[in-house]
């Protein structure tokens, strides 16, 4: 049999790996929407200082399950973080259009062509 430090970490790691991969499907959807908009920085900034605590007391304590989970988790983290910076970064998408079909119009002008009235239109020719 092996001894029961072995189970224990064996559960530290399995422990691990579902805390760790819960940060993935947000970095997916993030990656896929390419907006961070939603994502609390505060709270990822808390989640990245807190792994990075973790990461240290698991170097000195030598624990094999909380050194890869959180550097594992710091890493995941950090991604999603980069990504909410950098969607900080950009300028609004929407403004950047309104702006661009405002400046084209003239005063008194449509904006944008939901707003040109149709012409009208010739009923189809009988048969």
């Amino acid at each position: 049999m092996s001894s029961p430090g072995f189970w224990i970490e064996a559960l530290g790691l399995f422990a691990a790996c579902l805390t760790t991969s819960s940060f993935l499907p947000q970095a997916i959807r993030i990656w896929r929407t390419r907006s961070a908009r939603d994502v609390s920085l505060v709270m990822y900034l808390m989640m990245a200082a807190g792994n990075t605590l973790w990461l240290v007391y698991g170097i000195l304590i030598g624990s094999v399950s909380m050194i890869f989970a959180n550097a594992t988790c710091l890493l995941m983290v950090a991604s999603v973080l980069v990504l909410k910076v950098r969607d900080m970064l950009q300028p609004n998408l929407l403004v950047e259009i309104v702006a661009a079909e405002a400046a084209v119009g003239a005063p008194g002008q449509p904006v944008n062509s939901n707003e040109i009235p149709a012409t009208p239109r010739k009923p189809p020719a009988a048969a």
